[in-house]
This record gives C-alpha cells, sequence and structure tokens, in this order.
C-alpha cells in the first residue's frame, strides 16, 4: 500500500523533503517520480500500522479506521481529477471508472464496520491535511494532482491482489466481502491499468520548475501516509 509530517501552508507549493530527485535530463517522468520516491516508498511500506497489517496482525478496528481514512482520501482526489479531466486530456487515463476505489471503499466500510462507519471512524491528522491540499491543488495547481494520484494509484494496483488476500485470512472475510477496494478487475486488467498510468506520466513533458514540483508533491504525499499510518498506530480518539 502506497506514504516527518508536513502541514498544509497557506500556499501552494509542498514542504521540502530531504530527499534529493535525481538530476533531471533524460529521465521520463515516471522514471522521475520512482527514482526519487523509491527511498521514502520504502520507509513508508514499513511506517506505523503496515507490518501488522502484512503480517495479518492489524486488529479489525484499527483496519476499518485505515480503510475509513482511505475513503476520505479518494473521495477529495477522485473529484478533483475529474475536473481537471474536464479542461485537460491529460487527466484521462486517471479518470477511468475502473480506477476508482471511493465507491468500493465505501461498500467495504459498510460491509466490515456497519452503516455508520462515517460517523463512528475518525480522520487522522495526516488524512485532512491531505485532503486539504488536494483541496487546494484543485483550484491553484491542478497538474500536481497527478502526484497524489501516481502515489495511491500505482501503489494499489501494484500490491493490491497481496494485500486482499492478507485481509481475506486475518479477518476470515467471505471472497468479495470487504475487499472490494482492493478489486481492479483480472489481472490482465490490472496490468493494462498499470500500464496505462505509467504511459501518461511518461508522456508528460513538463518544464523543468513543473517536473521538480511534481516530485516534490509525490514526497510530501508519501511521508503524509507514512504519518497516517503512524497516527492510526496510536489508540483512536474519542467520537465526539
Amino acid at each position: 500500500m502506497a506514504i516527518v509530517s508536513a502541514t498544509t501552508s497557506a500556499n501552494v507549493s509542498p514542504d521540502p523533503s530531504s530527499a534529493t530527485p535525481p538530476a533531471p535530463g533524460s529521465l521520463g517522468m515516471a522514471q522521475r517520480l520512482r527514482e526519487a520516491t523509491h527511498a521514502l516508498h520504502r520507509e513508508t511500506e514499513r511506517a506505523g500500522i503496515m507490518p501488522a497489517l502484512l503480517h495479518g496482525t492489524l486488529p479489525a478496528t484499527t483496519f476499518h479506521r485505515l480503510q475509513r481514512n482511505l475513503h476520505a482520501l479518494y473521495s477529495a482526489l477522485e473529484p478533483a481529477l475529474a475536473v481537471a479531466h474536464q479542461t485537460d486530456p491529460r487527466f484521462a487515463p486517471w479518470c477511468l471508472p475502473a480506477l476508482a476505489r471511493s465507491p468500493a471503499l465505501a461498500a467495504d466500510l459498510a460491509a466490515l464496520h456497519g452503516p455508520g462507519w462515517a460517523v463512528d471512524l475518525p480522520l487522522a491528522p495526516a488524512t485532512l491535511a491531505m485532503c486539504d491540499r488536494l483541496a487546494q491543488l484543485a483550484t491553484q495547481a491542478p497538474e500536481r494532482l497527478l502526484a497524489h494520484a501516481y502515489v495511491r494509484y500505482l501503489g494499489d494496483l501494484s500490491g493490491g491482489q497481496l494485500l486482499a488476500r492478507r485481509v481475506r485470512d486475518a479477518y476470515a472475510l467471505p471472497v468479495g466481502v470487504g475487499t472490494a477496494f482492493y478489486d481492479f478487475g483480472p489481472a490482465e486488467q490490472v496490468a493494462a491499468l498499470a500500464g496505462q498510468c505509467r504511459a501518461a506520466l511518461a508522456a508528460l513533458v513538463l518544464p523543468e520548475q513543473d517536473a521538480a514540483a511534481l516530485v516534490d508533491e509525490a514526497l510530501w504525499a508519501f511521508a503524509q501516509h507514512a504519518a497516517l499510518f503512524a497516527q492510526l498506530a496510536e489508540p483512536a480518539p474519542p467520537v465526539p
């Protein structure tokens, strides 16, 4: 699952990361993002609750909180991408119905937690920061939404099948119940979707300043995901 905490600033520029992006040049955007975020991506996969999730020992209530936070994130990201697509065809590969995750997460949460999931399960500070950032980018710098799409969708496409099995085994779920989030269709479709997303990034031609900003945004997103996973390892705050 594809993420130091940063606070949303008054302007659109993300907080700088200590990681240094690879030197620009002939690198395509997909490769540049992958190389620049590799170390932080690996750290994020080991942050907070992630080892327990991967080993099948994460308490069910904490798993529900994770899915609730991801639902909020996708509910902010997906409409922003759809609006950007109305005026920019480069967003088309990120707006395919097969990629949309917020409806699947809502269905999973209803099945796993019950109808009160949106009220019962609180949002973590890192999630609120990311949702604020996405709203800001949607109006001020929509191109940088692609960094968040990269972090989320390609992570879910690459690790979803493994996590679906771990989640089913950990919580003794019937096949098809509570794991719709991880289901992007048959293996051929998963590979095709991932290929389309990578090709869309590889086709981006950006001025160096914009390319660097996209890398910085992806680094910020990974750092916020790491903060989210750490925050979910703490006891849940009481629901007002």
